[in-house]
């Protein structure tokens, strides 16, 4: 029969095992990237948009994709445009890793809807600039609505005419 004390010791260095190996499989899940600094931009009368960027880490690999997705009304008019990030094997319906949780409700700062832009840019809701701390990956991103019209569709909806955004991507933390 092992002695309480000797049980005690065992559980303790157990736990401690099990939470340095979950340190080390975190340092894996959060690569380092080389800090970007780019532009994605949307206009409806040109076919010449930039809606993805790939985001490479320091040893040249691609490890997100960074993209700018329409999501359109029934009358097939872009009314909301989400900066959605996706590591490169994911599939287009995987979830949005700028949602940290997956359970987004509401308005987020990586979401973009026409209605919000009615009164410019500075008046929208989140204002010029956005910041999403994805602590979970170890990513920090700085949005920067550089520009964003709309005109009026049916109702009270708006579509985009062209919305541009200034995006820098870096490592948040050690």
């Amino acid at each position: 029969m092992i002695p309480i004390i000797d049980r005690i010791w065992r559980f303790i260095f157990a736990v401690a095992l099990v939470a340095a190996l979950s340190l080390i499989s975190n340092a894996t899940v959060k690569p380092q990237i080389v800090p970007l600094r780019t532009s994605l931009t949307f206009s409806a009368q040109s076919a010449e948009n930039r809606l993805s960027i790939p985001i490479k880490s320091t040893d040249g690999k691609t490890v997100y994709i960074l993209s700018l997705e329409p999501d359109f009304d029934v009358g097939h008019h872009i009314v909301v445009l989400e900066l959605v990030l996706r590591r490169p094997h994911d599939k287009t319906a995987s979830p949005n890793r700028l949602d940290p949780t997956g359970m987004w409700h509401g308005y987020q700062p990586y979401i973009f809807g026409g209605r919000d832009f009615t009164q410019g840019v500075k008046k929208s809701l989140y204002g010029e600039k956005r910041t999403v701390s994805l602590n979970n990956l170890g990513l920090m991103v700085r949005i920067t609505v550089s520009k964003a019209t709309v005109s009026p569709v049916s109702g009270d909806d708006y579509q985009f005419d062209a919305l541009e955004l200034q995006i820098e991507v870096d490592n948040s933390g050690p």
